[in-house]
C-alpha cells in the first residue's frame, strides 16, 4: 500500500469528476487498484461525500430473479466498503484531514450498511461469504481506529463485532486488536479533542504514569493469550506477548515466547523485531555479545535496520564503548541506506499502534469479495 502513502494527491483539494465513486469502484473492481485508490485521494471530501451518495441512490436491488445484476450489485458494495478502508488504514487517521476521513468512514459504512439485505437471504448470493466480508469489515474499521489514536472509539467498536466461532481467525484477530489497542494506550497519553484525535506523550511524571501503564500491559498480554488459545501459530499477537513479557521484566518469559520466532534466515518484520526485543532481553541480563549478536541479526532486515543500528550504537555507549558506537554511525551512509525508497520503520509501525502485518485483514477481505 505504498502507492497510497506516496501519492502526491493527498492534498485534497484536486479537481475530481463527478461520479468519482461509481469509477473508482468500477475500476478496483476491475483489477486497476491504484488507479481506483488515486482517485480517491484526488477528490475534495464534499465531492465524496455527494457522489458516494449519488451511486448509492443509483444502484437499487434487481430483481429476485436477476442473479446477474444482484451479483453486480453486491459486488458494487463490497468494493465501495473495502476501497475507503484500504486508504483508511494505509493512510491512517493521523495523516488525513477529519473531513476527509469521515467522508471515507461513512460511505464505506454506508456500503457496509446496504450488504445486509444479501446477508440476511436464505438462498441469496453467497450469504455466507457476505457475513464473513461484514465481520471482517468491522475487524478492518477497529484497525483504523486504533492506527488514528481513537482509542475513545475503539471498546465501543469491538463490542460490536461479534465473530462466530466457526471462524477462528476472526475470533483471534478481534483478541488482537483489543490487546494491541490497551498496549498502545499504555504507552501514549492525553488525547486532543476534535474528529481527528492526536496523541502526545504523557504529561504525568513517570512514577505516577507506572503503575496504570503496568497494569494495561498486563490487560494487552491477557488478550494476546486468547487469541493464542485460538489461532496458536498467530506470529503477531506471539511477538507481542513476547513484548509485553519484556515489559514487565519477565526475561525468562520474553524468550520463551519469541524464540519459535527466530529461524535461521530472516526476513520479514515480525522475526526482526523477535530479534530486536532478544537482544534487550540479552542485555537486560548483561550478556553484551548475544544482545550484540541479537541486534545484527535484526539489521539485517531492511525494515529494521536504522532501529537496530541505533540499538548497537546505544548498546556500544552504555559499554564504554563510544569508538565502537562512532563506527557504527558510518552504516547510515552506506548507499542502502541513502537509497531512495526505504521500508517503513517496523518498529515506527508496532510502537504507533499499526499492526506490523497490515494487510492480514484487508487480504481477508479481499478474499471475500463474491468474484
Amino acid at each position: 500500500m505504498l502507492w497510497l502513502i506516496a501519492s502526491p494527491a493527498v492534498g485534497f483539494g484536486q479537481t475530481a469528476a463527478p461520479d468519482v465513486w461509481p469509477t473508482a469502484v468500477d475500476r478496483y473492481l476491475s483489477g486497476g487498484r491504484d488507479q481506483a485508490a488515486s482517485l480517491l485521494l484526488a477528490s475534495p471530501a464534499s465531492e465524496l461525500v455527494a457522489s458516494s451518495r449519488r451511486a448509492f441512490a443509483a444502484w437499487t436491488p434487481a430483481p429476485a430473479g436477476d442473479a446477474d445484476a444482484r451479483r453486480q450489485l453486491l459486488r458494487r458494495l463490497q468494493a465501495s466498503a473495502l476501497l475507503p478502508l484500504e486508504v483508511l488504514v494505509a493512510v491512517t487517521g493521523r495523516t488525513l484531514n477529519p473531513a476527509y476521513e469521515a467522508a471515507l468512514e461513512d460511505a464505506g459504512r454506508e456500503a457496509w450498511r446496504r450488504l445486509d439485505a444479501f446477508d440476511d437471504e436464505d438462498d441469496g448470493v453467497a450469504a455466507a461469504q457476505v457475513r464473513r466480508f461484514r465481520t471482517w469489515w468491522r475487524l478492518g474499521h477497529v484497525q483504523h481506529l486504533i492506527a488514528s489514536g481513537r482509542f475513545r472509539d475503539v471498546p465501543r467498536e469491538a463490542m460490536a463485532v461479534h465473530p462466530p466461532a466457526d471462524d477462528p481467525e476472526a475470533v483471534a484477530t478481534l483478541a488482537l486488536l483489543r490487546g494491541l489497542a490497551l498496549e498502545t494506550r499504555a504507552r501514549l497519553a492525553d488525547e486532543a479533542p476534535g474528529a481527528n484525535v492526536a496523541v502526545s506523550m504523557r504529561r504525568l511524571s513517570t512514577p505516577s504514569r507506572l503503575g496504570p501503564m503496568l497494569l494495561a500491559m498486563d490487560d494487552a498480554g491477557k488478550q494476546y493469550r486468547r487469541a493464542l488459545e485460538v489461532s496458536p501459530d498467530d506470529r503477531e499477537a506471539t511477538l507481542r506477548l513476547g513484548r509485553v513479557a519484556l515489559e514487565r521484566d519477565r526475561l525468562d518469559e520474553a524468550e520463551r515466547v519469541l524464540t519459535p520466532l527466530l529461524p535461521g534466515a530472516c526476513r520479514d518484520a515480525i522475526c526482526g523485531l523477535a530479534h530486536l526485543f532478544m537482544g534487550e532481553v540479552h542485555e537486560a541480563r548483561s550478556q553484551p555479545d548475544r544482545a550484540a549478536s541479537a541486534y545484527a541479526r535484526a539489521s539485517a532486515v531492511p525494515a529494521l535496520r536504522h532501529t537496530a543500528l541505533v540499538a548497537m550504537m546505544q548498546a556500544s555507549l552504555r559499554r564504554g564503548n563510544a569508538g565502537g558506537a562512532f563506527d557504527l554511525t558510518r552504516q547510515f551512509g552506506t548507499p542502502a541506506a541513502l537509497a531512495a525508497r526505504q521500508p517503513a520503520d517496523a518498529w515506527t509501525i508496532y510502537a504507533g499502534g499499526q499492526l506490523v502485518e497490515r494487510t492480514r485483514i484487508l487480504a481477508t477481505l479481499g478474499e471475500t469479495v463474491v468474484p
